[in-house]
């Protein structure tokens, strides 16, 4: 059950990162600079990628799903710090409280993968 819970969870953000930068792409102007923008996204993209496909290896009872999640959500613990750090910058307090939340459910998710074979 609870590689089951993973599994969807880490499908949910692997899918919710590629809506959120495609989002910000089309509609925000990027500050940063060409190559800065690029390394950035390709972190990101790479991240919501591990979380996605290790998430339907989960739920497939895919060899190696494990292996590949907790890099996944390792990435995302990075992350979220990051992002938080620049929406409070903003003063942007939802996305702050946002970020945190998907911290803490990364770390959970991280914590139970590695201490039980799921």
């Amino acid at each position: 059950m609870i590689k089951k819970i993973i599994g969807v969870y880490s499908v949910f953000l692997g899918v919710s990162i590629i809506g959120m930068w495609i989002m910000i792409l089309s509609t925000e102007g990027i500050t940063e600079g060409n190559t800065e923008i690029t390394f950035h996204l390709a972190s990101e993209f790479t991240m919501a990628l591990f979380c996605l496909i290790s998430g339907i290896m989960l739920l497939k009872n895919m060899r190696h799903s494990k292996e590949i999640n907790i890099l996944g959500h390792g990435m995302v613990l990075y992350s979220v710090i990051n992002a938080a750090g620049y929406y409070g910058e903003r003063g942007d307090s939802p996305f702050v409280v946002m970020f945190l939340i998907i911290f803490c459910l990364s770390t959970a998710s991280l914590f139970i993968s590695v201490k039980n074979s799921i």
